[in-house]
């Protein structure tokens, strides 16, 4: 079995939150309709969504208006921060495309971001339900922490491992761990199950994340939807630069710290990056991380009871496609110290 399979079950309800997006994107003003069909038509693979319909489907819940609208409202808080994101990093180019803030300008895109949040807000507040709305309020809060602390550390290469670790659970794994509480929480699976949900989604994140700074430096741009080495050009120090860093010479050490300064790096630059990580096992060290986990992931999934164990394997399969998506073949995924 693999992602196709787990998409291709969950086809009909995929197709009801594409629908629910599009039903609660109305307004009167031509720009955002005309932004919110750019940015639906430009697809995803909707992994939040996926991991709120499998959450309770685990958890004993089948399929109902409720879960797709709760599905909606986790796409458009995702959403919505990546508008915000690419205004602050200047991002030009999302999932082959041109953002939003290259194409409407940075207003128009933090605006029709805070327009999403709106609407989440509308949805929620039309079935409030205490312990759901509060656990959104608790993982936007974590969202936007591991904005700001990426935003506070930017271009230090002084940082550390765990800072890198928290800014991944923060900005990243705290939405799709939300994504398994809400399925938990609609399911009404208790508070052992929600509590393992909410773990296991905090792994998945992190590796998801891990895996991403991975395949930025090393994955081909028609893979990864933007540019090669967007992190590295945009000042940002994830795990393999921070490596490359702690395992270089004095000479490369100030190298990379010129390079992090630098607002205009090239792409000789980048290759040159990409090479001194190849001989350092930079990229090998972060997907081992990763992979790492996911595995914990897995672990405190298969650890607990569900009421409906038989979609454990659609949610493991989801998690190795985390994962497998990409393996450079020059890379062996043995464990580094």
């Amino acid at each position: 079995m693999g992602f196709r399979e787990v998409t291709e079950f969950f086809r009909e309800d995929l197709l009801k939150v594409e629908q629910c997006l599009r039903d609660n994107f109305e307004s009167s003003l031509p720009i955002v309709t005309d932004i919110g069909d750019y940015i639906l038509n430009a697809g995803g693979k909707r992994i939040r969504p996926l991991l709120l319909l499998l959450s309770s489907r685990l958890c004993g819940l089948p399929s109902n208006d409720r879960v797709i609208k709760h599905c909606c409202v986790i796409e458009y808080i995702h959403a919505a921060t990546l508008l915000h994101d690419d205004v602050v990093d200047e991002t030009t180019v999302r999932r082959g495309n041109e953002t939003v803030n290259s194409k409407w300008g940075s207003d128009a895109s933090i605006l029709v971001g805070d327009f999403m949040i709106a609407r989440a807000l509308i949805l929620l507040s039309d079935d409030i339900q205490a312990d759901i709305f509060r656990a959104f309020g608790q993982g936007s809060k974590l969202l936007v922490e591991g904005g700001l602390l990426e935003y506070s550390n930017a271009r230090d290469i002084l940082v550390t491992e765990d800072h890198i670790l928290e800014v991944a659970h923060k900005k990243t794994a705290s939405i799709m761990a939300l994504s398994c509480q809400i399925g938990a929480l609609l399911a009404e699976a208790g508070k052992s199950n929600e509590e393992a949900m909410i773990d296991f989604g905090n792994n998945f994140g992190i590796a998801f994340q891990l895996m991403d700074d991975a395949m930025d430096y090393d994955a081909p741009p028609e893979v990864l939807g933007k540019p090669q080495g967007t992190d590295f050009k945009e000042g940002h120090v994830t795990l393999p630069l921070l490596h490359l860093y702690q395992h270089s010479d004095n000479g490369l050490r100030r190298e990379i710290e010129e390079f992090i300064q630098n607002g205009n790096l090239t792409h000789k630059e980048f290759d040159y990056i990409l090479e001194r990580m190849r001989e350092t096992k930079s990229l090998e060290y972060t997907m081992n991380k990763a992979r790492a986990h996911m595995d914990e992931a897995k672990k405190i999934l298969f650890s607990l009871k569900f009421p409906c164990p038989e979609y454990l394997e659609l949610m493991a399969t989801l998690s190795d496609h985390i994962i497998d998506r990409y393996t450079p073949s020059n890379i062996s995924l043995t464990p580094i110290s």
